[in-house]
């Protein structure tokens, strides 16, 4: 009788999955699909920034305007117009040190006149932070040495006025926020690229004491927001430096916000031959013809612009 070897094991050998690895084709198509959806997404992420931003300057400009307002309230009605010196009343508190700062040695941080126009509605707000433009870079130089908020919301010196030592320049409107005709549709504020504020018209040789007039002359603006294409001329092409976001925001005269595309505020203001007939534009000023004084002297033409045109924008209403 053959014997059993009942005690002898018998395994069977381990199975060994081998991992496969992927092909060179594999890794470049997987890369291709990755590239295609950055480059497909990166864009959207990028408009989705500025969006925000540009939705936070609206809203920045809507707490600005609504201070103005409580301004008006406590100042009969009437836009700040002030000139002189007050030691340490600069919004960048590193220059209230106790040194007057009035002229160009220490610089002008405690000068009272329209470049330091945000001191009048400081106290209404209490942030710094707000009176700057989330899409526009601050200047530096500027904000150390003068107090100065540079590249983010100028006021429109047309509808307050603007005063020095040496002239006082009233707005036709009397420098009030009743004397506007729509005050829902014309603005007192704007970001502007590189500027304090938005100068006034006057012809050359004004008297000391003048009546001012809106900047309201389309081939300046265009200047200013349209590419320039050599000398004084311009494309057709938005300056993305003038209007990071394709437009300005405009805070309005009875407290609200707008967001303006450039070719909509460039179609809403008149040209110079409907708003100043017969007058000339200056040469060129600086950097691609743009003007950063208060008053945009133009020459030739009547004294007074016609007013008698509808351009609500400006504060300017034949209703």
């Amino acid at each position: 009788m053959r014997g059993h070897n009942t005690g002898a094991l018998t395994s069977t050998p381990p199975v060994i999955l081998m991992k496969r690895a992927f092909t060179l084709i594999e890794l470049l198509v997987v890369i291709a699909i990755i590239a295609i959806l950055a480059a497909i997404l990166f864009p959207v992420f990028a408009q989705a920034k500025v969006a925000a931003k540009k939705t936070a300057a609206i809203s920045n400009q809507k707490q600005i305007s609504t201070s103005f307002l409580l301004y008006l309230g406590d100042n009969d009605d009437r836009y700040p117009m002030r000139s002189g010196c007050e030691l340490n009343s600069s919004i960048n508190p590193a220059l209230n040190d106790g040194t007057l700062r009035c002229s160009t040695g220490p610089g002008f941080g405690h000068s009272m006149t329209w470049q330091t126009w945000q001191k009048y509605i400081y106290p209404y707000m209490k942030n710094v932070q707000i009176f700057e433009h989330p899409l526009r870079q601050k200047n530096a130089t500027e904000w150390s040495t003068n107090g100065q908020l540079l590249n983010a919301f100028a006021i429109n010196l047309a509808i307050t006025g603007a005063a020095t030592t040496a002239i006082t320049s009233t707005p036709w409107t009397g420098g009030t926020q009743t004397g506007i005709p729509s005050v829902s549709e014309a603005w007192i504020l704007a970001e502007l690229p590189h500027s304090y504020a938005a100068p006034f018209a006057v012809q050359t040789g004004g008297p000391s004491a003048q009546t001012v007039y809106p900047m309201a002359i389309r081939e300046y603006w265009r200047a200013i927001f349209l590419k320039n294409a050599g000398g004084c001329t311009t494309t057709e092409e938005v300056d993305p430096v003038a209007a990071p976001a394709g437009g300005l925001v405009l805070g309005m005269a009875d407290g609200s916000a707008k967001f303006f595309q450039v070719k909509k505020f460039l179609g809403e203001t008149p040209t110079l031959a409907q708003y100043v007939p017969g007058a000339a534009l200056p040469g060129p000023m600086g950097s691609n013809c743009r003007n950063a004084r208060s008053a945009y002297n133009y020459s030739g033409g009547p004294a007074v612009p016609n007013l008698n045109i509808n351009a609500p924008l400006w504060g300017l209403t034949t209703q």
